[in-house]
């Protein structure tokens, strides 16, 4: 990759994680995320596929299993917990992002299989 991609990449997602924070600072709940599902995954699509070609696969994951809760709770509505998810997620990726490299993916995975069985897929 070029450096002048790899720049605008940063910047794209940066941005992206900057209008999910903007975004949680009044979506404070499952019924509030519901009501912006869209919106936000909007966000996530863009980070999960972003992340991959930057060489932050851990925020790519985070990203894509984010994804998957956002487009259950788009396509079957409100659920429990999955607004605590998307929030943890990114807090995480932007954790992530500013160079905290301790972070464990697996320990997310674990929380969204524990607190979201429904879903699947990653």
């Amino acid at each position: 990759m070029s450096e002048e991609f790899l720049r605008m990449a940063r910047q794209e997602i940066q941005s992206e994680i900057d209008g999910l924070n903007e975004i949680f600072l009044t979506c404070t709940n499952d019924e509030q995320l519901y009501k912006k599902s869209i919106e936000i995954e909007k966000h996530m699509h863009k980070i999960k596929g972003l992340a991959p070609m930057m060489e932050q696969e851990k925020i790519g994951e985070i990203a894509k299993i984010s994804d998957l809760v956002l487009k259950h709770v788009a396509s079957y509505g409100i659920l429990k917990g999955s607004h605590k998810i998307t929030n943890d997620a990114v807090k995480i990726m932007s954790s992530l992002f500013s160079g905290q490299s301790t972070i464990q993916v697996d320990d997310f995975k674990k929380q969204v299989r524990a607190s979201c069985p429904e879903i699947i897929g990653f």
